[in-house]
């Protein structure tokens, strides 16, 4: 149950972290994402902070005010896979952006096909 926790709260710290990237490269404040977004500015401080556990649905509205991708919100950075390396956890999924699932993805197709021949 500890792991369970422990990943979870990693997720909720990544997530802020990126909003937080994202938004200040739009040269937002907190503030005005908040009126952009329709959230208030102390979730959009809890969610930076890694405090709150937005729902997919959230992720989407936070992305969409962002003019970002959903997937950017949930996207490994350099820091979250160094936490994880210091646990002796193994990076599993998509890490960076789509271009990786997709390579993955790819690879995997062609394995298969080259067994079933």
């Amino acid at each position: 149950m500890l792991r369970r926790q422990s990943a979870a709260m990693d997720m909720r710290r990544l997530v802020g972290r990126n909003v937080k990237r994202i938004r200040l490269e739009r040269g937002l404040t907190q503030e005005q994402f908040a009126d952009v977004s329709g959230f208030s500015q102390q979730y959009i401080s809890d969610l930076e902070r890694g405090q709150r556990n937005p729902t997919v649905v959230t992720l989407f509205e936070l992305a969409d005010a962002l003019r970002a991708s959903h997937i950017e919100l949930v996207a490994i950075d350099d820091e979250f896979e160094r936490e994880l390396k210091a646990r002796g956890k193994a990076v599993r999924g998509v890490r960076r952006g789509p271009k990786t699932a997709t390579r993955r993805s790819a690879k995997r197709l062609s394995r298969r096909a080259a067994k079933s021949r």
